[in-house]
């Protein structure tokens, strides 16, 4: 009797088929209960339609090394980011301030029907939520997708495209926080610096009402009419131009420092003046951080659930489990007889 279980339950494919046969009536009421429930439960699945939105990252560099052309700025980059860009967008599209952007406008606790107040764990539940309906991620052309479900096709669009443009708010928001603390610092440099050379100039200007226009050709003149005049005997313009040239000797080493280091500020001015502007125009001005390929559009057709594939794998896994548990059951039928069997002989 043993032997016999044993070779009974050694299945090959015409074994499987002959255990199907025989249980053929089980596994059909089984199997069709199954079918009746899985078309019953679908149809009370809430129908998601699909939104979403492609879009290209755009370079990583400063609004004015994008606006302001220099002489050696001759090689055109390209105007498509590259990976880093990529990440930096599905960085953005992953944080808590844009989410909560999101949640905040559509009412999403209302929407997704949370209860914040009651539930237990709210922020956990919204969450699933929120990442279980809206989706990012890489295409294989380098872009960023975002994806959105929700049981109602105009929320869906209008959430995927607010998502969209949300991506430069928050980036803006953090590059303008560093561009702003940057400009703040080169305006102070650029303030200083032109009341530095106010301060310059002014003492220049003083040295200059003294007689000093040019030290250089003023002494060489001065000195040689000085010298023919004591040659010529005419004292009196030689105490003259005399006065001139002790004027000369008094501010003269003054005027050629004040002049010299007037000329190397104004050169550092105009330096940290093309700093000023760049910082500024970052400070002040936005430049978008991606470009939109596709925007998000009202869907005609539900995406989710698919009914006929839940049928399906439901029917098909409920007749694997009806037959599993058949074989089981036959088995421990057999192992009890066998038992029993053993029992009485002994």
């Amino acid at each position: 009797m043993f032997m016999e279980n044993k070779d009974r339950y050694s299945f090959n494919s015409n074994d499987l088929l002959y255990k199907i046969y025989s249980y053929r009536k089980p596994l059909i009421i089984i199997t069709s209960i199954g079918f009746i429930v899985s078309i019953v439960v679908s149809l009370f699945i809430t129908p998601l339609y699909k939104s979403n939105v492609i879009v290209f990252p755009a370079p990583s560099t400063s609004i004015s090394q994008s606006l302001i052309t220099t002489i050696n700025s001759y090689k055109k980059e390209s105007v498509f980011g590259e990976v880093e860009e990529v990440e930096q967008i599905l960085q953005v599209l992953h944080s808590d301030e844009l989410r909560s952007k999101i949640i905040k406008k559509y009412n999403l606790w209302k929407h997704y029907e949370i209860d914040s107040a009651n539930e237990k764990y709210p922020i956990d539940k919204m969450l699933k939520k929120f990442n279980n309906r809206i989706n990012f991620k890489r295409t294989e052309y380098m872009a960023v997708e975002i994806e959105v479900f929700d049981s109602n096709p105009d929320t869906a669009a209008m959430i995927a495209n607010d998502i969209c443009m949300l991506i430069d708010t928050v980036m803006n928001r953090m590059e303008k926080e560093r561009a702003i603390e940057a400009f703040k610092i080169v305006q102070y440099e650029y303030d200083t610096k032109v009341a530095q050379l106010k301060k310059l100039e002014d003492s220049l200007q003083f040295i200059m009402s003294k007689g000093v226009l040019d030290f250089e050709s003023q002494s060489e003149v001065l000195n040689k009419a000085y010298a023919d005049a004591v040659a010529g005997g005419n004292m009196r313009g030689a105490n003259e131009l005399k006065k001139q040239l002790d004027t000369l000797a008094k501010y003269g080493s003054a005027y050629i420092s004040l002049r010299d280091f007037l000329l190397y500020e104004k050169e550092q001015l105009s330096l940290l003046n093309g700093r000023y502007k760049e910082a500024k125009v970052d400070a002040e001005q936005i430049l978008t951080h991606f470009y939109v390929v596709n925007k998000a559009f009202k869907s005609d057709k539900k995406a989710k659930p698919k009914r006929s594939i839940i049928v399906l794998v439901s029917t098909l896994s409920t007749f694997a489990l009806a037959f599993v548990l058949l074989i089981f059951v036959e088995l421990l039928r057999d192992l009890r007889k066998k038992n029993t069997v053993q029992i009485s002989e002994s």
